[in-house]
């Protein structure tokens, strides 16, 4: 008889950070524990997420370990299952979208042209026109990706001026599981996803990365020179599990 899994009210949806050959990345995942299973085992959950399937009584140190352990496989198969969590139906539940240091109100109608979006950051403002007999989901998605390299990239620059710092190129990107990265080459990628953070978590994933430009790690001297650029830190990194554990699998189209 497959061992039935027992809900636990201390297991619940979050991050770890897992070593994988693109360097660390934050890591969704879920326990379950089983009356009877003998063995650790790893699989992919429907939200895009690492679901650990262990022993009644295994120590959740022994499961953390196993799963940190296993970052190429993370890799290859989180990439390959994608969530297919609504962005539509989150946009609709949360009308508004941030950029540029500014909450803006979101509207959605419809057009018989081509889908666009209308953004007015005076009147803190954005309107989405998506066709109605098209795939929503689809149009949503490339117009919060569009929108979203305008804004992040204007955003990176500004931050990095006021630190005088220099960028070499800003990306914005679908990346899985992680809000941003600092390359050598002075490259920062950004997950496009920071549109839908309010603008003081935002920012403080982009003076992270801004961080790494200077100190390229995540030693005393990077956290010191973080907080020099956001006082808040340690209060907005707080906020930076919960917040990717809900809208990281936004957005992840079925192929």
């Amino acid at each position: 008889m497959k061992p039935k899994p027992v809900p636990l009210k201390a297991d619940r949806l979050s991050l770890t950070e897992v070593e994988t050959s693109q360097g660390k990345v934050m890591v969704p995942y879920e326990v379950r524990r089983y009356k009877g299973s003998r063995h650790i085992k790893l699989s992919i959950g429907r939200q895009n997420h690492a679901v650990l399937s262990v022993p009644w009584r295994c120590p959740i140190a022994e499961a953390m370990e196993f799963l940190r352990s296993q970052g190429s496989w993370l890799e290859e198969n989180l990439n390959q299952h994608p969530s297919r969590s609504s962005l539509f139906d989150y946009l609709q539940d949360n009308p508004r979208l941030y950029g540029l240091g500014h909450v803006l109100r979101l509207t959605i109608h419809t057009t018989r042209a081509r889908p666009f979006y209308v953004y007015d950051k005076a009147a803190g403002e954005i309107e989405m026109r998506l066709r109605a007999e098209a795939n929503k989901e689809t149009e949503t998605l490339a117009l919060c990706r569009s929108f979203a390299s305008e804004v992040i990239e204007m955003r990176t620059l500004e931050l990095a001026a006021q630190h005088k710092l220099k960028v070499g190129r800003v990306t914005v990107r679908d990346q899985s599981s992680r809000w941003g990265s600092c390359s050598s080459r002075r490259t920062l990628s950004l997950n496009w996803r920071l549109i839908l953070l309010r603008p003081q978590l935002q920012d403080h994933v982009i003076l992270h990365e801004l961080a790494h430009l200077t100190e390229m790690n995540h030693s005393q001297r990077f956290w010191d020179l973080l907080r020099s650029y956001d006082p808040r830190t340690d209060h907005h990194n707080s906020q930076l599990n919960p917040a990717a554990a809900r809208l990281m699998p936004l957005g992840r189209l079925a192929e």
